[in-house]
């Protein structure tokens, strides 16, 4: 073997331990979130004895651009503009106003674009307790 051998050897090694580093941080991600309440949207903090918790909920929207142009007369102008970005992208914000304010314009402009849940994320921290004991 020369070095590029030694090199990429190590490489293909290093990268078969990272997928496997990967995976188990994923599978202890998920064990925690069947542990604590993660809402579908924002974040949420959990105390146990040595550690703070924190998950947070995503919800990724995405704009249908045909959609979009039929619903925008039915909105109106300012209310359009509240809900969508100018490059046809869904302002959270907006979007999150009219379900909650304003449901039958919700209705309307939910037409224009889809929603699907996000990964949840997970933070671990070490609580000042532990880390006095230490």
């Amino acid at each position: 073997m020369n070095e590029i051998d030694i090199a990429a050897a190590r490489l293909i090694d290093l990268k078969l331990a990272e997928a496997k580093a990967t995976a188990a941080r994923v599978d202890a991600e998920t064990a925690l979130l069947l542990l604590v309440d993660c809402p579908a949207e924002g974040s949420k903090s959990h105390r146990g004895q040595q550690y703070k918790v924190t998950v947070t909920g995503n919800v990724h929207r995405k704009v249908d651009e045909a959609a979009l142009s039929a619903v925008r007369e039915k909105l109106g102008e300012a209310i359009f503009d509240k809900a969508f970005k100018f490059k046809a992208e869904v302002s959270v914000a907006g979007i999150k106003y009219l379900r909650d304010n304003e449901p039958d314009l919700y209705t309307i402009a939910a037409q224009a674009f889809t929603a699907t849940p996000g990964k949840a994320s997970v933070r671990a921290e070490v609580l000042d307790v532990v880390k006095e004991a230490a």
